[in-house]
């Protein structure tokens, strides 16, 4: 987990700087580090899906009625893909055209998943995903209790079907498994071929096969994918693996009529793949010229033709270069600029844009979460040579009414973002309304110190503890080279002055701020203040903060040096809350109201000062239409197939 989040860390960290935000739609276990396992194949279904699908004949395309006016639209990117082969480039601009191109089985809006080229959603509740119970033997592959792929074997600690953590002593263990079964809309290639299920099962090979450029850790997960009907497929998770995105795992399809015949290793180079594939979606690739631009026609098999969609007569997609602090050069002939093309710096020309009606702008959160985390049992060697100051949450809550939290939004997110108050974004579907509030108030916040017994007895303007003479004086760090963090700490430092507490900020290179413990200032315990950013994702990572992922030594009693929760900070009633929260699947009983628990836990004792999210941007001209900017989809281009432009846009 500690690996999977150094890695969210950075990309906050960059995100930070750019306001940018290129998550994967299809999340990755939170809570494991993947190692390989293989998949068990089903030859027999797959050939049978085949088979049948052989025999299907494919849809004619609709006519048009009447000629439709011609619709033109035109999306300026912030660089040229080098290729679009589904396991190949995954920036932001493959991802857009891509889906364009392929309509993701599931997407992720509002915090929530959505069946797009699925006919629906599987749910515990509709019986198309299920819990059952097997029993697991030495030697089978499991998902441990710390969350690891391994053998059950002599020593292997596992969590069984009732939900207990016992140790495999030889002896079967019954465990948890999840099977979901999905079902494909009638999707037909753009060359008139059904996609059937065995195409999905085909790309499931392929994403796991090793020599594949970006092979799909999902699958490591995987005990088994198989067709079980012409457009119809069925996972089977390792036992202990209960992911609550169960519902993402399918695989988009990949054309095994026409790329079968070659290993995952040629893929990549072949045009059929890369340059030009075929699509199911709502565009196929008309041209593509090199440094320039690649334009999209609608594919003459889109199964919702009759719906009148595409809207568009074409999509073209432009290649710009970013330039700071301005809108990109050449983004005139632009209906729609993604967010890569935005810096966060081009605020000010963005406005004025707007305000001549020549753009609309569009913001949503970039999922970058800004805290500010606070030493609260820092490592021994740190102890030993400082004084501990934020054990009392009194003094925490003091902290954090005492910086102007919103002044800080506002600036670094141009008055667009609201202050967080637990951490998780302002608009997650979990965040419950009734979550405790700590809003700016240095009076109220020099009470809290009062009460405390921190005092500042000799009328310097800097509070000691009661009957000491150690002034209350601390460290604020944040990663070195980002103009806009050491900002935020001056301005934080400021703040705190009022309330007689002593702030000196301080930076440090990456390396060192964000190094394993114990020697590492972050994951060692090393801090009284760290400012930093973690990614909040779909679901709630409420696991930042749990007392068994605080870093430190195993002769102490903690488990190693790979922790997360890097406060120290413990609380009996949050790991309850939040142990029941990771332990539920969407769906069933208490999952919500787990989750809203920790978050209201974490809001009342303030193991960080949550500031802010950083904001993603995009713009389009004001006659694009069903445009759709959203935290949760990373892509601005998810609902290509339904764009579209005012009559006369051009």
């Amino acid at each position: 987990m500690r690996k999977l989040l150094i890695l969210l860390l950075f990309a906050g960290l960059l995100a930070g700087c750019q306001q940018d935000d290129s998550n994967q739609t299809v999340a990755t276990p939170a809570d494991a580090t993947p190692a390989a396992t293989d998949a068990t194949e089903e030859a027999g279904m797959v050939a049978e899906a085949t088979a049948a699908a052989t025999d299907t004949p494919a849809p004619t395309p609709l006519p048009s009625a009447t000629p439709r006016p011609p619709k033109d639209l035109v999306v300026c990117l912030g660089a040229e893909p080098a290729d679009l082969y589904l396991y190949g480039d995954d920036s932001i601009a493959a991802t857009a055209i891509r889906h364009a191109l392929y309509e993701s089985p599931v997407t992720s809006l509002g915090y929530d998943y959505q069946a797009l080229a699925l006919e629906k959603l599987p749910s515990l509740a509709d019986g198309d995903a299920q819990v059952q119970t097997i029993e697991a033997n030495e030697g089978d592959m499991v998902v441990t209790a710390a969350g690891e792929l391994a053998p059950l074997g002599q020593g292997t600690t596992v969590v069984d079907a009732a939900g207990q953590t016992v140790t495999y002593d030889g002896q079967p263990i019954t465990m948890p498994q999840l099977v979901v079964n999905y079902s494909f809309r009638p999707l037909v290639w753009s060359d008139g071929t059904p996609v059937t299920a065995a195409d999905s099962v085909y790309s499931f090979e392929v994403a796991r096969d090793r020599l594949t450029p970006r092979p799909d850790a999902q699958a490591r997960y995987t005990a088994a994918y198989e067709a079980t009907g012409e457009r119809s497929l069925r996972w089977t998770g390792l036992p202990g693996y209960l992911d609550p995105a169960f519902m993402t795992h399918v695989w988009l399809p990949l054309p095994q009529h026409q790329l079968g015949d070659f290993t995952p290793a040629e893929l990549p180079a072949l045009d059929e793949a890369a340059r030009a594939p075929l699509s199911y979606g709502a565009f196929v690739v008309e041209s593509w010229t090199a440094g320039e631009s690649i334009r999209l026609v609608p594919n003459p098999h889109y199964d919702r033709a009759a719906e009148g969609l595409p809207h568009l007569t074409s999509l073209t997609f432009r290649f710009l270069a970013e330039r700071p602090r301005a809108l990109p050069e050449g983004y005139e002939g632009c209906h729609v600029l993604t967010s890569d093309v935005i810096p966060f710096d081009a605020l000010p020309a963005l406005d004025a844009a707007v305000a001549d009606s020549e753009l609309v702008e569009y913001v949503a959160s970039a999922g970058v979460i800004e805290q500010i985390i606070f030493g609260i049992d820092p490592s021994a060697t740190f102890e030993a040579t400082h004084s501990l100051w934020f054990a009392d949450s009194r003094v925490r809550q003091a902290v954090t009414q005492c910086i102007d939290r919103q002044a800080l939004a506002d600036t670094f997110t141009g008055g667009r973002s609201p202050v967080m108050d637990t951490f998780v974004p302002t608009d997650h579907a979990l965040r419950p309304a009734d979550l405790p509030q700590w809003p700016y108030d240095p009076a109220a916040a020099n009470t809290l110190l009062d009460e405390a017994g921190l005092l500042d007895a000799n009328g310097d303007g800097v509070r000691e503890a009661i009957g000491a003479t150690q002034p209350f004086s601390v460290t604020l760090g944040t990663v070195a080279g980002d103009p806009l963090r050491q900002e935020l700490n001056e301005r934080v430092r400021d703040d705190l002055a009022t309330c007689g507490i002593q702030v000196n900020p301080y930076t440090m290179d990456a390396g060192t701020w964000f190094a394993p413990g114990p020697s590492g200032t972050v994951f060692g315990r090393q801090f009284d203040l760290a400012q930093f950013a973690w990614l909040s994702r779909i679901r709630p990572d409420c696991g930042l903060y749990l007392t068994a992922n605080i870093p430190g030594p195993l002769d102490q009693g903690f488990n190693g040096w790979g922790g997360v929760n890097v406060a120290g900070w413990s609380n009996e009633a949050y790991d309850v809350a939040c142990g029941r929260a990771l332990s539920l699947l969407p769906g069933q009983e208490g999952y919500v109201e787990a989750h809203q628990e920790a978050m209201r836990l974490f809001a009342a004792e303030l193991p960080a000062v949550p500031l802010f999210s950083r904001l993603r941007l995009a713009a389009t001209t004001p006659d694009v239409l069903n445009f759709r900017l959203d935290a949760t989809q990373p892509s601005e281009l998810w609902n290509a197939f339904e764009l579209d432009m005012t009559p006369g846009g051009s």
